[in-house]
């Protein structure tokens, strides 16, 4: 079954340029795992406000969040809608998720969602 199932508003697949577009600009390498997510549907939201973030918005949101600064190391994939955000390693065989305060984006204030980015979504979200 798609991680995907569970999605309220998504986009069509990101390719190969768009990922590799971000990566440039950011001077990053994506996790695998959020690559993989991204190559299923380019960002998507959910009926509860959590929004995965796709090529058009992540760089507006890391920068926004400031994430560079406060969360060095990590990149926000996408936000609940009500200040809390979802991290994940840069480390390329990343896989856990987890969220942190908008307003304290300091990754040891973090608490782990998931250890499983594509099972937290074949869950709906729920770990």
């Amino acid at each position: 079954m798609s991680p995907l199932h569970n999605i309220f508003t998504a986009n069509p697949p990101a390719n190969e340029h768009e990922i590799l577009l971000i990566e440039q600009t950011m001077a990053i390498h994506l996790p695998e795992e959020y690559k993989n997510v991204l190559k299923e549907s380019n960002g998507f939201s959910l009926m509860n406000g959590v929004l995965i973030y796709g090529t058009e918005e992540i760089m507006e949101r890391n920068e926004t969040w400031e994430v560079k600064e406060y969360a060095k190391g990590y990149l926000a994939i996408g936000d609940d809608g009500g200040g809390m955000v979802f991290l994940m390693s840069l480390e390329k065989e990343a896989c856990q998720v987890f969220v942190v305060d908008v307003g304290d984006m300091n990754p040891q204030h973090a608490i782990l969602v998931s250890s499983h980015l594509n099972r937290w979504l074949q869950e709906g979200f729920l770990d």
